[in-house]
C-alpha cells in the first residue's frame, strides 16, 4: 500500500474512489462469467458486491495497521540484529586479545538491515518522494505543521529515519571495521550479511503483521465468514476466463494461481468462529477448522490441476468448475460447493507452529550439544555453534533459498576456514 500524507478530504476521496473501483471490479468479474444465465449473473453480482463492501478494510484502518505493522517490524528486526550481533561477538571474543568493539557486530547487522529494507521498499520511498516533490518544500512544511497528527508525518519520518539510520550506521561500521583485526572481519561480514537477508524480507513481515491486525479488528465492519472466499474465488474464476486465449502460457497460469492462493488463504481463515467462541470450546473450533480445511483443499485441488492442464478442454473444464463454485457460494449452497471435497484432518495452531519451527529447534539443540561432545576442541566447537545458530535463524527468515545458501557459505568460510582442506 502506498504511504502518503493525507488530510480528511483526501481520505474521503480515496474511500469514494475505492467504492467506485469495487463496483467496477464486480461488473468486470460478472461480465467475464459468460456461461451464467441472467438470473445467475444477478445473483453473483449482488452477492459479490455486498461481500466486497462488507469485506473491505476502510482506508483509515489500512493506514493505522500499516503504521503499527511498520513499528512492530522495525522493533523485531532491531532485536534480531542485536541477537545476531551478540552471537557473532561471542564467537569473535575467543579470537584473541585484539578484539573489535562489542557494538560493531550488531551495528553491522543493523546497518545492512536498514539498507536492504530501503532496497526492498524502494517503491514506497519513490511514492513519498514524488508526493513531496509535487507539493514543494513550503507546502510540505505547512502541511506537516498545520496537520500535526501522527498519520500525517509518519511516512516521512519513517523514511527519513531509515535513510539516516542506514547511512549513519553503515558509515560507522565501515570506519570501525577497517581498523578491526583481520581475523574478525569475516565475522563482521557474516553479521552484516545476516542483516541484509533479514531486511530483504521486511515487506513480508509487514504484511504478516498487517493481516493479523486487520483480521483482529475486522469484526466491527460486519464481514461474514465466507465473504473473502467469494470475493477472491470470483476474481480467480473471472481471471481464468479472461485469460482463456493464452491458457497455455506460464504467465497466465501464474496469475490465476496467485488469485487462487488468496482464495485458499481466505478459506483457511476461521476468525468468525474464533470470535463467536471461547478458547475452551475446542469441539466447535475443530468442526469449523474441518469445514474450512475442506474448502481450502477443494480450491487447492483446482490450483494443482491448473499446473497440469495440457489441452484447452481441460482448461475450460477447470474454468467451468470455478464458475460453479462461485455460483454455489453466491447462492449459499454449501452442500453443492463441497460435494466433491475431501476434508483434511484439522491441525491445531500449536502443531502448525511446531512444524514450522521444528528445523530451527533441532539446529539449536545440536548447537548446544556438539561443543560439549568429547573430542571436539573449543575453537571448532564455537565455530560449529555459531554456524548452527545462524542457520537456525535463517530457517525462520522469509529469505529465499539462494540468499540463505549464500549466508551459510559465507559463515562456513569465516567460521571454519579449514573445512574441505
Amino acid at each position: 500500500m502506498r504511504m502518503r500524507i493525507l488530510d480528511e478530504s483526501e481520505l474521503l476521496r480515496l474511500e469514494a474512489t475505492w467504492l467506485r473501483d469495487i463496483a467496477s471490479h464486480t461488473r468486470w468479474c460478472v461480465a467475464e462469467l459468460r456461461d451464467l444465465d441472467d438470473d445467475a449473473r444477478r445473483t453473483v453480482r449482488s452477492a459479490m458486491l455486498s461481500a466486497c463492501i462488507r469485506h473491505r478494510c476502510p482506508i483509515s484502518l489500512q493506514f493505522v495497521t500499516n503504521y503499527a505493522a511498520m513499528v512492530v517490524t522495525a522493533v523485531g528486526m532491531t532485536a534480531s540484529c542485536a541477537a545476531a550481533g551478540a552471537v557473532a561477538e561471542a564467537f569473535a571474543g575467543g579470537a584473541g586479545p585484539a578484539r573489535a568493539p562489542w557494538w560493531l557486530f550488531p551495528l553491522a547487522a543493523f546497518a545492512a538491515a536498514c539498507l536492504s529494507s530501503l532496497a526492498a521498499g524502494r517503491q514506497d520511498v519513490r511514492a513519498i518522494v514524488a508526493f513531496f516533490r509535487r507539493l514543494g518544500v513550503r507546502a510540505t512544511v505547512s502541511r506537516i505543521l498545520r496537520l500535526a497528527r501522527p498519520g500525517h508525518w509518519f511516512p516521512f519520518a519513517v523514511s527519513l529515519a531509515l535513510v539516516v539510520a542506514g547511512v549513519g550506521a553503515a558509515s560507522v561500521t565501515v570506519a570501525a571495521a577497517s581498523s578491526a583485526p583481520a581475523g574478525q572481519r569475516p565475522v563482521i561480514a557474516a553479521a552484516a550479511l545476516f542483516g541484509a537477508v533479514l531486511g530483504l524480507g521486511v515487506l513480508r513481515w509487514i504484511r504478516l503483521v498487517q493481516n493479523f491486525l486487520r483480521s483482529r479488528y475486522r469484526k466491527p465492519y460486519r464481514a461474514r465468514p465466507l465473504d473473502g472466499v467469494l470475493v477472491e474465488l470470483a476474481h480467480a474464476a473471472a481471471l481464468c476466463q479472461a485469460l482463456r486465449p493464452s491458457w497455455w502460457t506460464p504467465r497466465t497460469v501464474r496469475r490465476v494461481r496467485l488469485s487462487l492462493g488468496r482464495a485458499i488463504g481466505a478459506a483457511d481463515d476461521i476468525w468468525a468462529v474464533r470470535h463467536r467462541t471461547s478458547f475452551t470450546e475446542l469441539a466447535a473450533r475443530r468442526e469449523a477448522r474441518r469445514f474450512h480445511s475442506a474448502l481450502a483443499e477443494l480450491i487447492r485441488r483446482h490450483d494443482r490441476a491448473l499446473t497440469q492442464v495440457r489441452t484447452a478442454s481441460e482448461y475450460d473444464a477447470l474454468a467451468a468448475s470455478l464458475r460453479a463454485g462461485v455460483l454455489a457460494l453466491a447462492e449459499g449452497d454449501l452442500t453443492a460447493l463441497l460435494e466433491h471435497s475431501a476434508p483434511e484432518p484439522p491441525v491445531s495452531r500449536a502443531i502448525r507452529l511446531l512444524r514450522r519451527t521444528a528445523t530451527s529447534l533441532v539446529l539449536v539443540a545440536f548447537a548446544l550439544v556438539i561443543p560439549l561432545l568429547p573430542g571436539v576442541d573449543s575453537g571448532t566447537g564455537a565455530g560449529v555453534r555459531v554456524l548452527l545458530l545462524m542457520t537456525a535463524a535463517l530457517s525462520l527468515s522469509p529469505a529465499g533459498d539462494a540468499a540463505s545458501t549464500s549466508v551459510r557459505s559465507a559463515l562456513e568460510r569465516s567460521l571454519l576456514p579449514g573445512r574441505g582442506q
